[in-house]
C-alpha cells in the first residue's frame, strides 16, 4: 500500500518528536503492508510554522536513517496544508511542497478546520483551478460540519475537490460518526473519495490502521475498489515524487 497523509517527520509537529520515534512508526508502517510513504507534516501558520524549507533538512535525515536501515520502504516529502490567509502567499512562493499530479494538475493536501467547512472554500478552489492545482482534502469524514451535513462534500467535489479518507475513521478509531460517513461518503456514485491514507501520527495513539482498514474495505466496497483506494489511485498521484511511471 502507498500512505500520502502521515505525521513521521520527527520534531516538526504534533506526530513523531525524535528520529527513533519516525523509525519505529515507519517499521509499523511497514508491518501495515506500506511500501511507499509520503511524508506529510503539518503546515499551520501560528501553530507549525513550516514550509518546504523547514521540513527539507529533517526528512533528508530521517530518509539517510531509511536507507542506511535498508529498511523496506520509499519515502518522500510533502505536506499537509492548513487553509489560511498565508496558503496563497505560500504557493505563490514557491514554499508549498505538492503531494503529487492527478489527471496532469499539480495536487495539494488541504486541511480544513476541524469544526467547520470554511466560508469561500469555493472560491479558493476555483482559484486552485486556475493555477492548475488540483487540492486533496485530508479527513473530511471528521470535520463537524460534513458529519452533521455530508452532502456538503458533494458540493466540494463538484468543484474539483479530492478526498483523502483516514484509515482510522474506517476502522472505528474515531467513533462511530466519523465510521458511517466514511461509509456514506464511499456508497457515492460519483466517486467521491479517491483516498485512503493513515494519518499516523505516534505508535501509541495514532498508528497506522491500514491494514484494520483494508478488512473493513473489503466488506464495504469489495477488495478491487480497495486496491484502487490503497494503491493504485496513491500510485497514480505519487509515481512522480519517487521516479516512477505513473
Amino acid at each position: 500500500m502507498i500512505d500520502i497523509h502521515n505525521h513521521i517527520i520527527h520534531g516538526i509537529d504534533d506526530g513523531a518528536q525524535t528520529l527513533d520515534d519516525a523509525l519505529e512508526l515507519l517499521q509499523l508502517a511497514t508491518e501495515n503492508g506500506i511500501s511507499h510513504l509520503i511524508c506529510t507534516p503539518h503546515m499551520h501558520p501560528g501553530r507549525f510554522d513550516n514550509n518546504r524549507d523547514t521540513i527539507a533538512p529533517p526528512f533528508a535525515e530521517l530518509d539517510a536513517a531509511v536507507k542506511e536501515r535498508n529498511m523496506p520502504i520509499k519515502i518522500a516529502m510533502s505536506a499537509e496544508v492548513r487553509i489560511s490567509d498565508e496558503f496563497m502567499i505560500m504557493l505563490r512562493r514557491g514554499k508549498v511542497p505538492f503531494i503529487g499530479q492527478w489527471e496532469g494538475m499539480d495536487c495539494v493536501l488541504l486541511e480544513m478546520p476541524h469544526s467547520n467547512v470554511p466560508v469561500g472554500i469555493e472560491n479558493l478552489l476555483s482559484w486552485l483551478k486556475k493555477q492548475n492545482i488540483r487540492p486533496i482534502i485530508a479527513h473530511p469524514e471528521r470535520n463537524k460540519e460534513i458529519m452533521r451535513h455530508p452532502e456538503r462534500s458533494l458540493k466540494l467535489a463538484e468543484r474539483g475537490a479530492l478526498f483523502q479518507l483516514t484509515a482510522g475513521s474506517v476502522a472505528g478509531h474515531f467513533g462511530s460518526q466519523a465510521q458511517e460517513i466514511s461509509q456514506w461518503m464511499l456508497s457515492q456514485e460519483k466517486e467521491l473519495i479517491q483516498f485512503v491514507a493513515s494519518d499516523a501520527h505516534n505508535v501509541n495513539r495514532r498508528p497506522p490502521a491500514m491494514r484494520e482498514a483494508a478488512v473493513v474495505l473489503d466488506q464495504w466496497v469489495g477488495e478491487a475498489q480497495r486496491v484502487m483506494l490503497t494503491e493504485t489511485n496513491p500510485h497514480q498521484l505519487t509515481a512522480s515524487l519517487f521516479g516512477e511511471a505513473s
